[in-house]
């Protein structure tokens, strides 16, 4: 009697290692970005009504400079990320950036992070 066999044959394997390869290196290339892209909505979302419309775009700027040191945010700066802007009684604080990862070779991710909210 003939038994069949059973499990992944060499190529098999090789090819879910590399796609477990892959799939690894996407997450640790893109997951901080995506993390900080949190963070950055979470201090918008704690911004009160009265540091934006009182304050006025300087002091919104600087409190939320202030805030993106204390979550280690280095590499981000309010201004090239944050977009203040003043329409008709009220104002909206935008969320608006790119960011560019190389992944291996010629291949680049492009993560593009966008969100508006109205005070």
């Amino acid at each position: 009697m003939r038994r069949k066999s059973l499990g992944l044959s060499t190529l098999g394997m090789v090819a879910l290692l590399v796609g477990i390869a892959f799939a690894i290196t996407l997450l640790l290339k893109i997951g901080p970005h995506y993390l900080n892209y949190r963070t950055v909505q979470s201090l918008v979302n704690a911004l009160t009504e009265k540091e934006v419309v009182e304050a006025g775009r300087a002091e919104t700027m600087l409190t939320l400079q202030k805030r993106f040191k204390v979550n280690s945010l280095y590499d981000m700066k309010p201004e090239e990320v944050i977009r203040y802007k003043r329409e008709r009684g009220s104002v909206s604080v935008s969320i608006d950036y790119e960011v560019r990862e190389h992944l291996f070779g010629n291949v680049y991710v492009l993560l593009d992070f966008e969100e508006t909210r109205k005070f």
